[in-house]
Formats: structure tokens, C-alpha cells, sequence
């Protein structure tokens, strides 16, 4: 563990470095068991694209008293070790695909995008991309810093926020017949945001979704 830094009530921002290599690709996540919850894990996306240092960041809300993302936001600190699962999920980036693109976050949903609009910042001059953020209230929309300082140095990213309804506010800023679409954050939101896109007649194919209800229990390494 490097950092651990408060971005609200019950938000944290973290970063850690691993001892050797970690595999992955942006938009990837892990299993992550912490000392103060042995034999307990939870998925938790990486934030950013793989890096030369092997520094990975994760966002963390506060759930169950009883559960690990309590414990990582509330009794995580630097210095401590983690114990990461093998890197999974399917929501990366099209190698092949030359469309623009449009991500819909919700809460900590915001990680896997960020991880993709990171790797995507290394490289890309010609796709244009829309990131969409909900929060329940305005003061909920944690690192809007960094993120306010990615679009101004990429002028192709463009920034929503909204504390309405999110697939509301993706069908008024249309049309979105030529995008590829990524959609992280709590099931309901993604349920509703997935339901908004077929019923604007979006391909499934074009969609790639990844709820903070995962997968438990993946071999996991320090």
C-alpha cells in the first residue's frame, strides 16, 4: 500500500505497487483480500492502464460494516499488504474498432473508465469520447479534479455529470449510432443504462458492461 486518500464520506481513492508484474488490461478487475478481512475478498477495478512502476489505483465505497470495502476505507493505510487475484472481466478496449466512444459510470463505476480513457490518452488523436457520470448529489462526484485536468489536455474528451437519470441524459446528447459503449457502476444503473441503449436500437456487440456485483474467490497473489 502507497496511498490512501478520503475523496468523501465514504469514498476512498488507493494505490498500491506490486512486487512483480501484474498482467492486465485497462478496465480489467481483481479479487482483493486485506489483513483486516482474511479469507474475505471483493472485486474491485483497477483505475488505471498497466504502468511501468506496476502502481495500481482503486476506488473504494464503503459497504457493509462487515465487508472488505468497509475495511479498505476505513482501516486500510499505507504500508499494509493486499493480496490481488488473477486480472478478469471482458471490458476493454476493442483493438479493432475505430469508433468513437461513450462510457456510463455510475459511483465507483468511474475506475474501469478511467483505466480505459488512460490507456486511451497514450495513443489516441482521432476517436472522439464521452464520459457520463451519475451521483446522487453534486457533492458526490469525487476526482472530479483529475478527471477535469484529463479533458483539458485532451480535447477529445468530453465530461457529463449528472445527478438525474443517467440514461436520460445519455439519450439527450445523441445520436450514438456510430459508438462503441462501456457501462460500470451499481446493477441498476447499468440494467437501466443497457435497457435506454437497445431501446435506442444500439447492437449488443457494441456494449460491454461491468456491474460492482462480481465474481468472489479468485487465486489471489501479493
Amino acid at each position: 500500500m502507497l496511498t490512501h486518500e478520503r475523496r468523501g464520506s465514504d469514498v476512498v481513492v488507493f494505490t498500491c505497487r506490486t512486487r512483480r508484474a501484474l498482467p492486465f488490461r485497462a478496465g480489467q478487475h481483481v479479487e482483493i483480500e486485506c489483513p483486516y478481512r482474511p479469507w474475505q475478498t471483493s472485486p474491485f477495478s483497477m483505475a488505471n492502464a498497466p504502468r511501468r512502476d506496476r502502481v495500481l489505483e482503486f476506488h473504494v465505497r464503503a459497504g457493509s460494516p462487515a465487508g472488505v470495502s468497509a475495511a479498505l476505507v476505513e482501516r486500510l493505510k499505507p504500508g499494509d499488504t493486499l493480496r490481488l487475484g488473477t486480472p478478469r472481466g471482458s471490458m476493454v478496449l476493442n483493438p479493432y474498432s475505430r469508433r468513437d466512444l461513450v462510457f456510463i459510470t455510475g459511483s465507483t463505476g468511474l475506475a474501469p473508465a478511467k483505466a480505459l480513457i488512460d490507456e486511451l490518452s497514450r495513443y489516441n488523436r482521432t476517436r472522439w469520447i464521452h464520459l457520463f457520470r451519475a451521483e446522487r448529489d453534486d457533492g458526490a462526484f469525487y476526482d472530479r479534479w483529475s478527471l477535469d485536468r484529463l479533458a483539458d489536455r485532451h480535447p477529445w474528451l468530453t465530461i457529463v455529470r449528472t445527478t438525474a437519470d443517467i440514461a436520460e441524459a445519455v439519450s439527450a446528447h445523441g445520436p450514438w449510432s456510430h459508438h462503441d459503449f462501456y457501462i460500470s457502476g451499481p446493477q441498476s444503473m447499468v440494467d437501466s443504462a443497457s435497457g435506454q441503449l437497445a431501446a435506442l436500437r444500439v447492437p449488443a456487440a457494441r456494449i460491454q458492461a461491468f456491474s460492482e456485483v462480481g465474481e468472489q474467490g479468485a487465486g489471489l497473489r501479493t
